[in-house]
């Protein structure tokens, strides 16, 4: 079902899967530029609901540290076309 403004529910959030340590400078800092490959690339990695699985089997599989998975309001970020 669509809310009011004609987003789905499920694209209300997009997700987030950040280590320890980036939360915990999230929290710091109030702003983070993410991980290995977020920094590499020059992007932040976001999911939808649907994508968090494949995600975490495909990038954190073998991954040793704590892991958080961020909810984002979609409608609060600064890019109006999230892809």
């Amino acid at each position: 079902m669509d809310s009011e403004d004609g987003v789905s529910k499920a694209e209300e959030f997009v997700y987030r899967i950040s280590t320890a340590n980036e939360w915990e400078e999230l929290q710091k800092n109030g702003s983070v530029f993410g991980g290995e490959l977020d920094k590499s690339s020059g992007f932040i990695h976001l999911s939808n609901l649907h994508q968090v699985q494949a995600t975490l089997q495909n990038f954190f599989l073998n991954t040793k540290v704590d892991l958080y998975l961020l909810q984002i309001d979609a409608k609060k970020t600064l890019v109006k076309n999230l892809k």
